[in-house]
């Protein structure tokens, strides 16, 4: 809903998310970019096929002038079958 420096974002300017993981905390190896984030504002994506174990991610927003938001927090998923 904002940029990291307070100002305030519309849906209709942002272009993609990128989310990136892995089995590392500090080494998120993995990435997933999600294009046309406008329509995607329900921001719910599946990640398939992760192995057993504890998975980390982080998420960042694209703008439709190329800036790239900051990380979030780190959150994890541990996956157990």
């Amino acid at each position: 809903m904002t940029r990291a420096n307070g100002e305030s974002i519309q849906m209709g300017e942002l272009e993609k998310y990128v989310i990136r993981y892995g089995k590392d905390a500090e080494d998120l190896g993995e990435e997933i970019v999600v294009n046309n984030a406008q329509s995607e504002a329900e921001m719910s994506y599946a990640i398939n096929g992760l192995e057993n174990g504890t998975w980390y991610f982080t998420i960042q927003v694209q703008d439709t002038s190329g800036l790239m938001s900051e990380p979030s927090d780190v959150v994890s998923k541990s996956i157990q079958s």
